[in-house]
């Protein structure tokens, strides 16, 4: 018999196999499973703002009877304000001095954006200690930004750690003292990260 703990853990996360002659029906609901396909394997997350499929692992070194899963970012929000990014790069350059935060959330009562600063506990220029801020009923973090003041944009390990278990988008501006700062995005998917070519 299995085990109570492991079956509250595959209800979290089931696997399905992709079919060959007809389409597997998306997540309609919050929530994530794994798909097998002839070729790879894929995980698929629905959250209120977004439907995302993307690549975890390599095809299976046997011929299986599965279809092709293909990747895919899809919005069920609306189209994300880049604008806002934008006046986040503007905040960074006004502090360049030191690391700054903030995020961009999501609200599927009212399909609303807004752009919020994150809590500063500590910041210098090289490192933050920072809080979220405390969402509304509804809310959902959809791109998480800070600065690296007077540092190239890049991803550290740290953000690496911070972001293998979140499903977003990450965005950092660096050389904030300069009037051409650097910037990298990305879409975090728990643990997979992919960077993507977002211009300011």
């Amino acid at each position: 018999m299995m085990d109570k703990r492991d079956l509250a853990l595959q209800m979290s996360c089931p696997v399905t196999s992709m079919p060959m002659f007809s389409p597997l029906p998306p997540l309609e609901q919050s929530g994530e499973r794994l798909i097998v396909g002839r070729n790879g394997t894929f995980l698929e997350v629905r959250r209120p703002w977004a439907r995302i499929v993307t690549q975890v692992g390599p095809a299976l070194a046997t011929t299986v009877p599965f279809g092709t899963v293909e990747e895919a970012v899809e919005y069920t929000a609306g189209k994300l304000p880049r604008w806002m990014l934008g006046k986040f790069v503007e905040w960074a350059q006004e502090q360049s001095n030191v690391e700054i935060g903030a995020v961009l959330t999501w609200n599927e009562l009212t399909g609303e954006y807004l752009l919020r600063r994150s809590k500063s506990n500590h910041a210098t220029s090289g490192s933050l200690d920072y809080e979220l801020p405390q969402l509304a009923e509804g809310e959902h973090i959809v791109v998480d930004c800070h600065s690296h003041s007077h540092h190239a944009a890049f991803f550290s390990k740290t953000d690496d750690s911070d972001d293998c278990h979140a499903v977003k988008f990450a965005f950092v501006v660096g050389n904030c003292n300069t009037a051409n700062p650097t910037t990298m995005t990305r879409l975090c998917v728990r643990g997979v990260f992919k960077k993507l070519n977002w211009a300011f």
